[in-house]
């Protein structure tokens, strides 16, 4: 199948969420798009190791900003492509981006087509949904009545509309988008707006569009330079549209709240409450999102974001606090009396201060299990793959510890691969990697970073004991649970 629409995308390489917007664009655009990151030289080889599916190619040595980076990539790589769209590397895809792509396919008379996007916070749970409207060509009036019709996540433009216009204006750092879709909408133009979510953008500390004063500084000028007034009717014709939407932002229905419940009296109220109506205000009121099917028990789980996937469960009296985010797969189980803890990233002690790109998370893949009586420090991030059981009881899995040579306390990732067995009373520490289809012995050291699977580790300090064979049944189960 032709790839007839070019998207790009502009990064530094530095954002964990370029994996969503890559994943997302391969899954909602599939054969018809081609998708191309690009990025400074510096970390162009870095991002082509971790992301091999999408085309990476390296920004203009003298690019000054992301529109010109924009521009460049259109120019260059768009000549075999009759469509452009463009997502920032915490931007994503929702399946019913599929809408627009079907419709200006099929429409060959379109030049645009966009529809509305959602507002999520960083962890990708939704805190509100953009007010749009189908009447794309009174974008001008709009913006002078201080409305911002529509963004660029939930659009793909004609490739020649594109170019009629001249892409994008260099000179401006944060709205040369916005003055593209004014000038667009004052074109002679056939569009389509879809009212519905078809993108998500992600709201987070470090974006250059958190810059409100330099946004503002540049919609000044902006208005200056496209000559023209506010439309009262416009704006009312907007408004009425968008009803719904205001609606659901003063009434602060689920999705349109912006800032979790942190307090820990509240904590310690909603664990007395019956599951059901515990798990709506986790989700209303903490911006968690657990499945219908997963259950908690009588335990203290607040990290920052919580994630469960159907049917996951997490027992009695556990305690997981002080994380990032903490996600289980579909059928995880977390049994009974384990203390989960860690240090979350963005705050102002000077502990872990050096490390800028820690993240304090506990994330399990499908059918993992973590038995009862373990210790978990998330000071960094643990990775425990697909049906992985950590047995037994009283095993460490320990992220930070005291660098001697530098003198201060530091951190490092853990990785447990796919189909693991952790054995009793087991140590793993910063820095450790068990392969997929491995074992770790009963009271085993684990300190460092092994690839080779099939194997069981043991001793202190671990290391390869004997292969296991292929045929092994535990490393071939359909269900994690083992009877």
């Amino acid at each position: 199948m032709r790839k007839d629409i070019l998207v790009l995308t502009a990064t530094l390489g530095t954002r964990a969420t370029l994996a969503d917007t890559i994943r997302s664009v391969r899954e909602t655009g599939g054969e018809r798009v081609r998708h191309i990151v690009i990025a400074p030289e510096s970390t162009l080889n870095t991002i082509a190791m971790q992301y091999p599916d999408v085309e990476c190619v390296a920004e203009p040595s003298n690019a000054k900003g992301l529109y010109e980076v924009l521009n460049y990539g259109f120019m260059t790589y768009g000549k075999d492509c009759d469509y452009f769209a463009f997502l920032n590397d915490d931007d994503t895809w929702l399946p019913d981006f599929s809408i627009l792509i079907d419709a200006i396919t099929a429409d060959k008379t379109l030049d645009l087509v966009y529809a509305k996007t959602r507002f999520v916070n960083q962890f990708g749970v939704k805190i509100g949904s953009q007010t749009c409207s189908g009447k794309f060509h009174s974008f001008l009036p709009l913006f002078h009545s201080g409305i911002i019709l529509m963004t660029q996540q939930s659009a793909i433009v004609r490739k020649e509309a594109f170019m009629k216009i001249g892409g994008f204006d260099e000179s401006y750092r944060l709205v040369a988008d916005t003055k593209f879709w004014i000038q667009l909408s004052q074109s002679d133009i056939r569009y389509k707006y879809f009212n519905r979510e078809c993108a998500t953008y992600r709201i987070q500390s470090g974006q250059l569009s958190s810059d409100q004063s330099l946004q503002a500084q540049e919609h000044r000028r902006l208005r200056d330079e496209m000559k023209g007034c506010g439309s009262f009717l416009s704006a009312l014709q907007f408004r009425v549209a968008n009803i719904p939407t205001y609606l659901k932002r003063l009434f602060r229905f689920k999705g349109y709240i912006r800032k979790p419940i942190t307090a820990k009296a509240a904590q310690a109220l909603v664990v007395l409450l019956p599951w059901r109506l515990r798990r709506y205000v986790l989700n209303k009121y903490f911006l968690y999102d657990i499945a219908p099917t997963a259950h908690i028990g009588f335990s203290f789980v607040y990290p920052k974001f919580l994630r469960m996937g159907e049917g996951a469960t997490i027992g009695h009296l556990n305690v997981a606090i002080n994380l990032d985010r903490m996600e289980l797969g579909n059928n995880c189980i977390i049994s009974r009396s384990n203390w989960i803890t860690g240090f979350p990233s963005g705050t102002d002690s000077p502990h872990f201060a050096h490390d800028t790109h820690r993240t304090s998370a506990l994330i399990m893949g499908d059918e993992s299990a973590i038995t009862k009586h373990h210790h978990i420090d998330c000071t960094n991030s643990v990775r425990i793959g697909k049906f992985v059981t950590i047995a037994g009881y009283g095993t460490q899995i320990l992220t930070h510890s005291l660098d001697i040579m530098e003198g201060r306390q530091d951190s490092r990732p853990i990785v447990i691969g796919d189909y693991c067995m952790v054995a009793t009373r087991s140590i793993i520490t910063g820095g450790a990697t068990l392969p997929a289809y491995s074992v770790l012995a009963a009271g085993a050291y684990l300190g460092k970073a092994y690839d080779t699977e099939w194997t069981m580790y043991g001793g202190v300090p671990a290391k390869p004991i004997k292969s296991i064979p292929h045929s092994a049944k535990l490393m071939h189960r359909t269900s994690g649970y083992v009877l």
